[in-house]
């Protein structure tokens, strides 16, 4: 089976979890045979650099005649945007501002779908590119997939990993970014949901036949060897992932307040950059947290790895969460977790401890029991690790396989 792969970034080149997602599923599919021909947007000016060359170089020696990586030519874009840049964090705060992510992306995000969708149409049609199915994965990609699919007379599927409601917690949705997401999806032939959470945004938010949207959970790999990283005090307690509304880190910091009273000797890190950085930094030094809380700023997936490999406990607070798979990744590392309710991977795992993302004094009792009793610790640990070696891309990758055979069989 051929199928022709949309995505918005791919390691190295990506900024998130959906780039390591599509990675991890793209070589599940390889491994099981079938051809995989992956778009996505490209800097021509690494066209000659490490990282374009990793990108072609992405899966094993064996499996690369089965996977054609096709950059499609354009600037650089933007995946987060911030309506207003960052303001200065006062003196008086716990400490300079962290580094942010290095910039992936710029330029007029809407024009550059737009772009892509075209770039998309004449690459296939200049090369030939065959296809038994078409997937596409998130709102930037649904109008190059839409294109495609009436170009090529193919089948489209189009994979949520989280929507423009989630991430603006739907009172301040972007309508454009909406209105593609719902136009992607109502073209599609079948609507791939990361989560029971997202398959009823799908349905309610965005009027999608519940029976044309599926769910498939994510999975987890092994991730790479640990970066070497300063000492930190422990116990340590983490949060890992965009200093953004929808990933609840406010309510990690006030938790940190109250865990502090009971667990003195804790230090708490918040790994990762966004638009609420600087304001938390300012409430972090208002709170007496000096010392005691750390910002990193972005992190790599080798400095991630060793983070998760110091940390006594993983919290995730998202007040919206699709999936979250830092939760997977963290169990994986033998860390114990706790996750909101509000999140996708909550429906999937057992073996954490979940509390309402708006309940600060649940998450810091959690926390503290997490940090005061080896017993529940442990059993947490070796439970949660059991539990996600089973957890595995070859497992998705065949369920996505079968929902490809259905389609192509319609």
């Amino acid at each position: 089976m051929k199928v022709l792969m949309l995505g918005w970034e791919f390691p190295p080149f990506f900024a998130g979890g959906v780039g390591v997602v599509c990675e991890a599923l793209t070589r599940a599919l390889v491994a099981r045979g079938l051809e995989v021909t992956y778009l996505m947007p490209f800097d021509p000016g690494a066209a000659g650099n490490p990282r374009g060359l990793r990108l072609l170089g992405a899966l094993p020696p064996e499996a690369e005649p089965r996977f054609c990586a096709a950059p499609v030519p354009g600037a650089l874009l933007e995946p987060y945007a911030q309506a207003e840049p960052a303001r200065a964090v006062r003196a008086s705060a716990a400490q300079a501002e962290p580094p942010r992510a290095p910039a992936l992306y710029a330029g007029d995000l809407l024009a550059r779908v737009d772009a892509f969708a075209r770039d998309c149409a004449e690459l296939v049609e200049r090369r030939g590119i065959e296809a038994d199915v078409i997937h596409a994965h998130d709102w930037t990609t649904f109008r190059a997939g839409a294109r495609l699919r009436r170009q090529l007379g193919r089948p489209l599927v189009v994979h949520v990993h989280i929507t423009e409601y989630d991430k603006s917690g739907g009172d301040w949705a972007d309508p454009a970014i909406w209105a593609l997401e719902r136009e992607g999806m109502a073209e599609a032939d079948l609507v791939i949901a990361v989560s029971q959470r997202i398959k009823r945004v799908c349905v309610e938010r965005y009027g999608i036949p519940a029976e044309r949207v599926r769910v498939v959970y994510n999975a987890v790999e092994p991730g790479p060897a640990p970066a070497v990283i300063p000492h930190l005090p422990e116990p340590m307690v983490l949060f890992l992932g965009r200093v953004t509304r929808q990933k609840g880190p406010a309510y990690f910091l006030e938790a940190a307040r109250r865990v502090l009273d009971a667990v003195p000797e804790a230090t708490f890190v918040m790994a990762g950059t966004g638009d609420q950085l600087p304001e938390l930094i300012e409430r972090a030094a208002q709170l007496g947290l000096t010392g005691r809380f750390l910002f990193s700023g972005f992190v790599d997936r080798e400095q991630a790895a060793a983070l998760y490999a110091r940390a006594d406990v993983f919290v995730m607070p998202s007040a919206s969460e699709p999936f979250g798979l830092v939760a997977l990744e963290a169990m994986q590392r033998g860390v114990p977790v706790i996750v909101s309710r509000q999140s996708g991977v909550s429906e999937l795992i057992r073996h954490t401890l979940k509390v309402d993302f708006w309940n600060v004094e649940e998450l810091a009792a959690s926390i503290v029991a997490a940090l005061r009793y080896p017993v529940l610790s442990e059993e947490l640990r070796w439970r949660a690790s059991s539990e996600v070696r089973r957890l595995t891309w070859d497992a998705v990758a065949g369920r996505v396989a079968e929902l490809y055979r259905e389609q192509a069989r319609a």
